[in-house]
Formats: C-alpha cells, structure tokens, sequence
C-alpha cells in the first residue's frame, strides 16, 4: 500500500505512543536508565512526530490572502522545534545518567528490557524505511527529519540490547552484575540524538533565511533555460530558494528587439512549463525584458 505524506506521519505518530508507553513501563520497572533514555528518545519521536504531521498537513495548503506565498515553510519551522526538542532531552539523559554512575542502582526483569527493545528496534526500522521513502518521493523536509529521528532510535536500541546482555553475562559469568555499563550507553545515546539534532537544524534554518537552492539544482535549471533559448532568446537575475518541497525561482528572459511580445510570451510559457515539468514543486516567476547590448 503506498502511502502519502499525511498518511505516513499519522503512521509515525502511532509507532512512537505505542513504543514510548512501552518503554516508559519496562524501564521503570526494571529501573534502567538507559531504557528510561530510550523512553525519552521515543518521546522526543512522538512530539516530532506530531509536529511533522500538522506541518505537512499544513505546508500543502495553497496560498490564501493572509499567506500569498503558500505554508511550504512550516516544515522547516518544525524541523527547528525537533531539533531544539532533541537538545533538551539529551541534556536530560546526560545529567541523569551522571547521578547513576555516582549512585549505581540494582536492576530487574532485564530478560523483558531485551524483548521490549529488540520490538522497538523492528518496529522503528520499518517505519523510519516508510518515510524516508515517502520523504524522498515528496521532498518533505518534516518527514525527513521525522526518519532520521526514527532511524536514530534504531541504532541507540541496539546498543541498549547490547548494554542489557552485557550486563546479565557479567552477573552469570563473574557472579557481580556491571550496572554502571547502563548509565555510560545512556551517554552515547545522548550524544548520538545530540547529532541528529544537529543535523536536523542545519537542514532546517537556510530556508527561512531565504537561502538559494542547492548549486546541483540551479545547474540543472540553468542547462534546462539555456538549452531552451538557443539563439531565440537568454536570461540573468537567476534567484532560487526553497522551502520545504516548494521550490521558488525566478529570472529575467531577456528577447532581441524585434521580437514581438505575443512571441515572447509564448516563448515564456512554454520555458516555463518545461521548467514545472522537470520540477513539479516549483512556483517560477518569469520576467519579460527586451535584450540590452552594451
């Protein structure tokens, strides 16, 4: 069943309640901080998760009176609160992880701990593959970020296993449990999620600061102008920006003087419905101008 973007938030937004409940049980529970952490990662995955699901709802509105230029940038707005959502609960992790190293605690029903998070891990990799598909069919930035955060969750999962399995090896192999090994993978959990944020806010804020699209990109669309002038006509002021899947460009075509502006505007026409046929997001503004020779 294929999904769209809509459908495909709303699916990560059930993953995460479904997961972080669990989690939250188990390792209270068994009183394992870094299935407490892996609690919170989830948490922080269902609030993105949330987020990610207004904005894309939102992002494909059109543009009304009060927003001429349509909602495209919600998405990367959102992708900023996920990030700022991840340095919090990182700094949370950290700070709780310190006070068990200090004061180690005794932990239960470990055998559990291991089931829960091997299901989490399954169950995280299947959905972050959804939308990292679905993310790239569509050039959604919510979505993106929302399986990065997801495919994160995937990897401090194993470790927690890894951590789990440790720990009970050592008590049957050397009759002492190491709990502390609990406490120090809720470190690299943290500075992992630390990363993602990071990433998922470099990603975010150029395209509310208006910056200019990809170089890939405007190569692409300068070869497509290029190719479609010929000797009919050339172009400068190229000016591009995106915003979540809406792309914005916008240049000069400039005509000699004797062609006749019905010409050049059938010419701008089909210019640009090549341009939306190459790049179906793209809202492209064209400006008519006679060719100036110096």
């Amino acid at each position: 069943m294929k999904l769209n973007k809509i459908q495909s938030a709303g699916l990560s937004v059930v993953s995460n309640l479904f997961l972080t409940l669990l989690k939250l049980v188990v390792g209270l529970i068994s009183g394992s901080i870094s299935i407490i952490a892996e609690s919170a990662h989830s948490g922080i995955d269902l609030l993105a998760s949330l987020v990610a699901y207004y904005s894309v709802r939102v992002s494909d509105e059109p543009p009304d009176h009060k927003h001429p230029y349509g909602h495209s940038k919600i998405e990367n707005l959102s992708g900023l609160i996920e990030g700022a959502l991840i340095f919090m609960v990182s700094l949370w992790i950290i700070v709780e992880g310190i006070d068990r190293l200090r004061q180690p605690r005794e932990l239960s029903h470990l055998q559990i701990g291991i089931g829960i998070m091997f299901v989490s891990l399954i169950l995280n990799l299947v959905v972050s593959r959804i939308l990292f598909k679905v993310a790239r069919q569509t050039h959604s930035i919510a979505l993106e970020a929302d399986a990065s955060h997801l495919y994160s969750d995937v990897l401090t999962s194993g470790g927690v296993i890894v951590a789990l399995i440790l720990i009970l090896l050592s008590e049957k192999l050397f009759g002492k449990a190491l709990f502390w090994i609990d406490p120090v993978v809720s470190f690299f959990i943290a500075l992992w999620i630390l990363g993602i944020g990071f990433r998922v806010i470099k990603k975010s804020y150029p395209a509310l600061l208006d910056q200019r699209a990809e170089p890939e990109l405007e190569a692409r669309v300068k070869k497509l102008i290029e190719d479609f002038c010929g000797e009919e006509c050339t172009y400068h002021k190229l000016r591009t920006r995106q915003a979540g899947a809406k792309i914005h460009l916008d240049f000069h075509l400039q005509f000699k003087p004797e062609t006749s502006i019905e010409k050049a505007h059938q010419l701008s026409h089909q210019l640009k419905a090549e341009l939306e046929s190459k790049f179906p997001t793209a809202e492209i503004i064209i400006h008519l101008e006679p060719l100036e020779f110096p």
